[in-house]
């Protein structure tokens, strides 16, 4: 009898048990139905003006490269002194993009991402009324004045920005508010690169490092919402227009094999370069730092004069290698 009562002592505590894991789940799934209620038609707002910030920067940044290479044209009617008139120019914009950024949001400088991912980790504030007009214009400043920069880290910090924005407008937490600056940094690549999916990988795996169901489902309609926004305003072409080239033979493998190991020793070489000269300008003060940039805006003014295609963001120069047509474009006239 004893036993007997244990063991329907023991089923009844089992089953108070289950009840409570039950009413736990349920409770849980009650939580991210009400959060994906509150989140999904703010990230959906995200990713509208994430997408409209995107297509302006870009329709920005082709004017900026028209006017440079109109400057370019026009200087060459003046064989003896005209290169003075591009290294002027771009030396004059790069050093007026530092000067903004460090006077007004000094992290707003470099590509912005590094700051976007110290924020969604909870080490840095972001100041979203400060890093949008300040990435905006200081970055078409500098990529107009032909410094080698692709608009993509600019868009992507800038996206994050937004959501910061709408977060702060709607009065969210902590929590939603870094899951929409997630969201808008992905809405922004997949904006600059028209591919909603790349934006959301990117944000997973490595932005945010967060595969939670709000994060995955909040990113995915940003993205896809500025992907709509950016087709809309510049059509359905992809980003590179890459040619049918004929299918290689299988006896050709092993100089593909052998390009994808100079690429990558080019890669860590352009890298470790990249880090050297950060560290050199991080020794630099004040004037020095403006005097430095003014000088590499001169030094991409004067390879303007010589190869316009090999200055700014290189989306031309990387159009004209996949025409085949860069061999061609380098053998002088």
């Amino acid at each position: 009898m004893k036993h007997q009562f244990d063991g329907s002592n023991t089923s009844t505590e089992e089953q108070a048990v289950s009840g409570v894991q039950v009413q736990s789940e349920i409770q849980e799934y009650l939580n991210v139905r009400q959060q994906r209620k509150r989140l999904f038609p703010r990230a959906a707002l995200v990713g509208l003006l994430a997408g409209l910030v995107a297509v302006a920067l870009r329709v920005t940044l082709a004017h900026g490269d028209r006017l440079r290479n109109e400057l370019i044209t026009w200087a060459h009617q003046f064989p003896r002194f005209g290169i003075v008139f591009p290294i002027c120019a771009c030396a004059t914009g790069a050093a007026l993009s530092v000067v903004i950024v460090r006077r007004f949001a000094p992290e707003a400088s470099g590509s912005g991402i590094p700051h976007l991912e110290a924020v969604l980790h909870r080490m840095r504030e972001l100041r979203w009324k400060r890093i949008l007009p300040v990435k905006y214009v200081a970055g078409a400043l500098a990529m107009g004045s032909g410094l080698a920069l692709g608009r993509e880290g600019p868009t992507v910090q800038m996206g994050g920005a937004v959501g910061a924005a709408v977060g702060g407008w709607m009065k969210m937490g902590q929590r939603d508010r870094l899951v929409l600056i997630a969201a808008g940094a992905g809405a922004g690549l997949a904006a600059a690169f028209n591919a909603p999916l790349a934006g959301v990988i990117f944000v997973l795996e490595e932005v945010q490092k967060d595969f939670r169901q709000a994060v995955f489902g909040a990113t995915f309609l940003a993205a896809a919402t500025a992907d709509i926004v950016a087709r809309f305003a510049s059509g359905q072409f992809p980003v590179f227009a890459i040619p049918s080239y004929p299918v290689p033979a299988l006896g050709a493998l092993p100089a593909f094999a052998v390009l994808g190991i100079l690429s990558g020793i080019l890669g860590v070489v352009y890298n470790r370069c990249l880090i050297g000269t950060l560290n050199l300008f991080a020794r630099l003060k004040g004037g020095q730092i403006i005097a430095a940039t003014a000088a590499v805006g001169g030094i991409a003014g004067l390879i303007a004069w010589y190869a316009p295609l090999a200055v700014g963001g290189g989306h031309r120069l990387a159009e004209t290698f996949l025409a085949g047509h860069v061999a061609l474009a380098l053998i002088p006239a």
